[in-house]
């Protein structure tokens, strides 16, 4: 992006600062500024309600305002207003390669089945894996983005941070809610509200808010469908609050979420003459004939409680989480097969149970120390299936001879069908204490001891199917007496879809069969201090520690290792890839916190370090050798899989979040993030077709892994682990006015931007962009009421955000059973498209 172009942006004040999270009220001496200080943000990062400016830790916190008037309408969203931070989820439709999370850099992507680096928490319970639960933000109250290692304070241990997001809660006083909706010119509307109510004054009362966010996605359609795409995700959620007395209160909240996708995938290339036209990135276009599409559903129960006594506090988090996904992917990426389509199917159910119970100060022991001290359980677990081609034998595509282009007959297809059943328990303690060192000084220190066991069942089974080939005795002999011609031959039978054709069985057999159990015992700490050298400037350090496992790797249809038997060929193992131990990181933090010009500005700096050893890597797409007889491996396959390694890695950078009030009715905030995080000199899976240890480009055949004398090739790396920009800058900033005693105006809007980026596709870099929206409208002073249009990516930025290294194959071999070339196109992702829409929203009573 152009300098002039974002010193354009922040002058003309367009681009708002968030209200952030619990805004305290002015002071006294805020209201006699005449509004001009920046409002103080109020937390709870670290399970106590304190100033944001008195946390030593890096923490962002978005308010239920800023989520309802910049349009965070899901997890993803949340990219716009806090930097380094970056969420892709499967329903987004986003075309990215693999749902993915990363804070600092350092990304968790799901299909690698490990924990993530960013743990998510709806009212304090984690949930998942995933952001998938908590992917639509409707009736919220705040949402905060910890960075750093978690895990002594709250939930699970995550590395790189945890974002938390609280929803609102019912009022005991008085009845309330409001109504949310958007819709623009592409279609897409959002709606959301919520009304709430006592059941008994000052006791009991409820909440029930809902959601519906409809679309469609990327927008990427097929040039062979007439399917379009579209994103449906609805969502209801119910909460109880009761508060008997003033000592004791507790609350429950169920959700239910379910959401439908349908869409393509984004290619670019000129094709292969055979598969399609010249496609380019504008064209927002696939060439499979039907779309990619999934359904998913998930229930959600939390309930909470705390009970004050003496001066102390009883907490308990308890959640329920149960969800079930079936996806149906289209597997001809190449188009070989035009007019016809063949499909790999996936189940997934889940379901987790947590519980925390902690005790905690509310008054510090002898004026000096604060404590929290606690148990905290989970058990998750799932079962997945994964249904697909293993490689097309002859019949598939009509009798022996000349193959014919047409749906492939299941008779003649040798299937997959994988299956998982991981299941996790986490039992740990954790502790820690604050001393307050005078007025000026905290030392903090806790710890958490984890035992951690997972029980991982997995398989991966070739289902059984028929070789048609032609009777050899011209029907002489019938098809079952073939076998005394050749014991090759034993078992043939005459087929029922081809005359004068025997069909030769092929047994199924099980390829991968793995029962493994692990244990693991972490001791997990954090260490923090802090002075104040003035009211307004803090300066502080902290060191902490973390630790995730990962179960098996699905979706690798060969076998491990091969090949030993019938005189084969040494390929050696990719057992590496699939199965894995434990990671444990390190990360130092420094920085300071301050405020400036009696409080009209404020500016907070860290500065981190964070080491890993055995990160848990997902690679490029990179082939592999798809052994499916160990004692044929000659009659294996070429595939490609982004493979999980386990590698050691380190990641330097800066947090930097600045926020100034202009005068009464203009603000700005800057959040910007720079991280180098990178491989330390690993050995990883890697495109080197000539297996000389440098990648390249060089397509291989199977003979050439055969001849290599190896299933994967390897290269040494200290190559980026992020696919995100070393640094990304947010910006906000609003203007109100009034126009009358009853109107005020106002324009808003945010600016996210990221320079050139060589991290998302191997030998390609994405040059920078910038997306840019804006608000402008009329409300109600008290802010009961607004009207507004809005422009998402107002200039239209289109930019290829990533490419896919390796082009699209089709599945289980059919481009070598047509001899068809290379498919000539490359799957990428791309910016969001512009949308111009209307808001509206109105408020009521207690809201």
């Amino acid at each position: 992006m152009p300098l002039g172009l974002l010193l354009a942006s922040a002058a003309m004040g367009a681009i708002a600062a968030p209200a952030y999270a619990q805004e305290a009220p002015p002071t006294p001496a805020q209201a006699e500024a005449g509004g001009t200080m920046i409002n103080e943000v109020v937390v709870t990062a670290r399970r106590r309600t304190e100033s944001l400016q008195e946390v030593p830790q890096t923490v962002n916190a978005v308010s239920s305002d800023t989520i309802q008037k910049l349009r965070i309408n899901n997890a993803a969203d949340i990219a716009q207003v806090v930097p380094g931070v970056s969420i892709e989820s499967s329903s987004s439709g986003s075309g990215g390669f693999g749902s993915s999370s990363s804070i600092r850099g350092v990304p968790t992507f799901l299909n690698s089945n490990a924990s993530p680096v960013v743990q998510f928490y709806l009212n304090d319970a984690p949930t998942g894996r995933g952001p998938e639960v908590t992917q639509s933000l409707f009736d919220i109250g705040q949402i905060e983005v910890l960075k750093g290692p978690q895990g002594t304070l709250r939930g699970r241990s995550a590395p790189t941070g945890a974002i938390t997001i609280t929803t609102r809660r019912p009022d005991l006083d008085d009845v309330g809610g409001y109504l949310n909706m958007s819709v623009t010119g592409r279609g897409h509307m959002n709606a959301q509200g919520a009304v709430g109510a006592p059941i008994i004054q000052d006791v009991l009362a409820f909440r029930l808010a809902a959601s519906m966010d409809h679309g469609d996605g990327s927008g990427v359609k097929s040039a062979y469908s007439s399917a379009d795409p579209y994103v449906r995700q609805d969502v209801v959620r119910g909460t109880i609050r009761f508060e008997p007395t003033t000592n004791f209160n507790a609350t429950l909240t169920y959700q239910r979420l379910t959401n439908e996708t349908q869409g393509f995938a984004q290619l670019i290339g000129p094709g292969n003459g055979l598969n399609g036209p010249a496609l380019d990135s504008g064209d927002r276009l696939g060439i499979t004939d039907r779309p990619n599409s999934g359904k998913g559903r998930s229930q959600f129960l939390v309930g909470q409680a705390e009970w004050r006594f003496a001066g102390q506090k009883l907490s308990y988090v308890g959640s329920y989480r149960t969800g079930l996904a079936t996806a149906q992917s289209p597997q001809d990426v190449a188009n070989v097969l035009p007019g016809n389509e063949y499909f790999q199917y996936t189940l997934n159910q889940s379901d987790e149970l947590s519980h925390e119970l902690r005790l905690s100060s509310e008054e510090s022991i002898f004026d000096i120390f604060d404590y929290v001290v606690g148990g905290f359980y989970d058990r998750e677990s799932s079962h997945s299936e994964v249904r697909g081609v293993a490689s097309f034998l002859t019949g598939a595509f009509g009798p022996p001879g000349a193959p014919v282009v047409q749906g492939p007959l299941d008779r003649y297809t040798l299937r997959t069908l994988i299956e998982i059943d991981p299941v996790a328990i986490e039992n740990s303690a954790f502790a820690n204490i604050t001393a307050h060192l005078g007025e000026e000084t905290e030392l903090s220190a806790g710890g958490r001891y984890i035992e951690f066991k997972r029980h991982d069942a997995f398989s991966l089974n070739l289902q059984n199917g028929f070789n048609a080939l032609n009777n050899p005795t011209g029907g002489r002999l019938p098809c079952s007496a073939l076998g005394a011609l050749s014991p090759q031959l034993t078992g043939a039978v005459a087929s029922p879809v081809y005359a004068g054709v025997c069909d030769l069985p092929i047994p199924g057999r099980t390829l991968q069969d793995v029962d493994r159990r692990d244990k693991f015992t972490p001791f997990l700490y954090n260490v923090s201090l802090s002075h104040k050298f003035t009211p307004d400037f803090m300066l502080y350090g902290n060191v902490g520690t973390a630790f995730r496992s990962a179960g098996p790797s699905i979706g690798i249809t060969s076998a491990l290792t091969c090949c030993t038997q019938a005189g084969g060929p040494d390929l050696g193992s990719m057992e590496d890839l699939v199965f894995h131990g434990d990671e444990r990181s390190t990360t130092y933090e420094i920085g300071f916190k301050s405020s400036f010009l009696e409080r009209r500005g404020r500016l907070n700096v860290a500065l981190f370090h964070q080491k890993f050893e055995n990160y848990f890597f997902l690679t490029q797409s990179t082939r592999y050798l798809a052994v499916t007889n160990p004692a044929n491996p000659a009659s294996s396959t070429v595939s490609s899989s982004e493979f999980t390694a386990d590698a050691d890695a380190k990641v330097d950078g800066v947090d930097v979040e600045a926020a100034f009030q202009v005068n009464s009715q203009w603000n700005v905030n800057l959040g910007l993030t720079w991280s180098k995080a990178r491989l330390a000199d690993a050995l990883i899976p890697c495109n080197d077709g000539n297996f000389d240890g440098v990648v390249d480009t060089i397509i291989p055949t199977p003979q050439d892994f055969i001849n290599a004398g190896t299933m994967v090739a390897r290269c040494r790396s200290s190559e980026s682990i992020s696919r995100t920009p070393r640094w990304n800058l947010t910006l906000q900033s609003e203007y109100a006015a009034p126009i009358t005693n009853e109107l005020d105006g106002f324009v808003r809007g945010n600016l996210v931007y990221y320079p050139d980026n060589p991290n998302a596709s191997q030998g390609v870099v994405i040059d920078n962009y910038s997306l840019l929206n804006l608000y402008a409208g009329v409300r109600d002073p008290q802010n009961a009421w607004e009207v507004s249009l809005f422009a998402n990516n107002i200039f239209d930025t289109q930019q290829i955000l990533s490419i896919n290294p390796v082009a699209p194959v089709s599945s289980g071999g059919v481009a070598g059973v047509f001899n068809r070339p290379a498919s000539g196109y490359q799957q990428i992702g791309y910016t969001p498209r512009r949308e111009i829409g209307v808001l509206v929203r109105y408020a009521f009573g207690a809201r």
